[in-house]
């Protein structure tokens, strides 16, 4: 979605000042051969997130960016964003559950920062800038 928005300028969401605490596939990728390969994670509950958590507001100024067109978060009520996501082709359930999404980012649902991740990863994990720079490189 985040490149949809760059292409139109606009990135659309009910997340408010929400934040994200996303990761990288290689960062998954890395925590799950830590575990698969070593010891003592048997029984162990991770919660598995990026060490910095950021705002709709933050990913489309580093969208615009990186990707050099202007690219503007707009907050919509959640009924409007559903509304907004069928109107790009997403079956009516699917846009719900996207807002839905969007409305428990609102309340804080995918903020927090552990720091599960990075510590079986034994570094930090990949800023979404990086994230989004190889993104953009690959599609």
């Amino acid at each position: 979605m985040a490149w949809q928005g760059a292409q139109s300028g606009v990135i659309r969401g009910s997340a408010r000042g929400g934040r994200v605490a996303s990761a990288a596939r290689a960062d998954f990728a890395a925590a799950a051969a830590a575990v698969l390969a070593g010891e003592g994670h048997r029984n162990a509950v991770y919660e598995l997130t990026g060490d910095v958590a950021w705002s709709m507001p933050e990913l489309a100024a580093v969208v615009s960016e990186l990707s050099g067109a202007p690219v503007e978060y707009r907050d919509l009520p959640v009924a409007e964003y559903a509304k907004a996501l069928e109107a790009n082709d997403l079956p009516e359930p699917v846009a719900a559950l996207f807002a839905q999404v969007d409305a428990g980012i609102a309340d804080g649902w995918l903020g927090d920062t552990p720091g599960d991740l990075s510590r079986l990863i034994d570094r930090p994990t990949t800023p979404l800038r990086d994230t989004l720079a190889e993104a953009l490189k690959s599609g």
